[in-house]
């Protein structure tokens, strides 16, 4: 039942990125060519495109949580081997203290109650780590499971390890949300510059018809097409300047 459940959630949510990205582009495409079947098929192409934008977005949000609640697993599981836990153990403390935190629709609790499971089949640490860190592909992830195994076989220091660990994801995670805030006003400048050119177009329509209907014959939509294409190029190039990753 709860399969079932979780695939009606994200057969909605795919329909609702189809659904946004068939109305915008539907309501750009008529407003450069006028015409509401051609506007409709390519709307439907794009909403379809915009499934795989939405995937690529939730995967990006869902590392970014990853990584934001694998740095208090890291706290968790340093403060549990200093109070004398075995390094296995302290992988189950740190369960409970995330679901202090985020509670059961946690993100990485989830991922931890697999981490335990395997833990309690008695398969190697440092293994399933490794194993987690291919699955999840978060940077700072892969380099723990790495270091881990490493510490884990010679016989290096796990609490440090732990320690260091959420210490570099907690700066790294600080200077990202700085770089989000700055550049969170500069996103929002680009896309109500990237408006004003369709609203010129919706004014012109209300107030004075016919005045573009000159762009809606063949030789027009020509023109307007060669402005489309530097319009979405214009966009485009906006969105990957504040696209800043760290």
């Amino acid at each position: 039942m709860r399969k079932k459940q979780s695939k009606i959630v994200i057969d909605r949510q795919f329909l609702k990125a189809f659904a946004l990205g068939f109305i915008k582009a539907f309501i750009l495409l008529l407003l450069f060519y006028k015409s509401l079947a051609f506007s409709s098929v390519l709307a439907v192409v794009y909403g379809i495109i915009n499934i795989k934008v939405y995937k690529k977005k939730q995967l990006e949000d869902w590392r970014w949580q990853m990584n934001l609640e694998f740095r208090e697993v890291m706290t968790a599981v340093s403060a549990a081997l200093n109070a004398g836990y075995s390094v296995e153990n302290s992988f189950k403390e740190a369960r409970e203290d995330l679901m202090l935190l985020y509670g059961s629709n946690s993100v990485m609790v989830k991922e931890l109650d697999k981490i335990n499971s395997q833990i309690t089949l008695n398969r190697p640490l440092e293994i399933v780590l490794m194993e987690f860190a291919q699955y999840c592909q978060v940077e700072d992830i892969s380099n723990f499971a790495e270091v881990f195994h490493t510490a884990k076989r010679t016989g290096g220091n796990l609490i440090e390890t732990a320690r260091s660990t959420a210490d570099k994801i907690s700066a790294k995670i600080e200077t990202s949300r700085e770089i989000r805030t700055m550049v969170a006003g500069k996103k929002m400048e680009g896309r109500i510059m990237a408006y004003i050119p369709l609203g010129i177009i919706v004014y012109f329509w209300v107030s004075s018809p016919g005045f573009l209907d000159c762009l809606y014959v063949p030789g027009g939509r020509l023109f307007m097409t060669i402005l489309l294409v530097v319009y979405l190029a214009a966009f485009k190039w906006s969105e990957r300047i504040g696209g800043i990753s760290v």
